[in-house]
């Protein structure tokens, strides 16, 4: 008999419990907030060419011979494009990071 008594506590405190989520209604009552707007991703980012940074590498290569690399300054980072002899390439990346005094995108290849 107490297992009987006890699963028909068990079962009606299940379904009290299940009735009472709520209703549409008890959310009617709320203010109406608009949803929150989503970030934009840019897709055609525009960067100032920074004049000062691509003479200082573009000067500091031709110090060092390098004359067939090529700086542009239009992309972020900035990215150097070329060609060097076989075996200097780690030295051209060393300059152009040293002149900038940040990384710089490698494009250059060796002959």
């Amino acid at each position: 008999m107490r297992i009987k008594l006890l699963a028909v506590l068990c079962l009606s405190a299940f379904l009290f419990l299940a009735g009472c989520k709520g209703s549409e209604d008890a959310n009617a009552n709320k203010a109406n907030t608009p949803p929150a707007p989503t970030a934009v991703p840019k897709t055609s980012e525009t960067v100032a060419t920074d004049t000062a940074t691509v003479k200082k590498i573009e000067d500091a290569l031709k110090a060092k011979g390098f004359t067939d690399v090529k700086v542009d300054g239009s992309t972020k980072p900035i990215t150097i494009r070329g060609t060097v002899a076989k075996g200097k390439l780690a030295e051209v990346v060393q300059v152009a990071q040293e002149a900038a005094g940040t990384p710089v995108k490698n494009e250059v290849t060796e002959k």
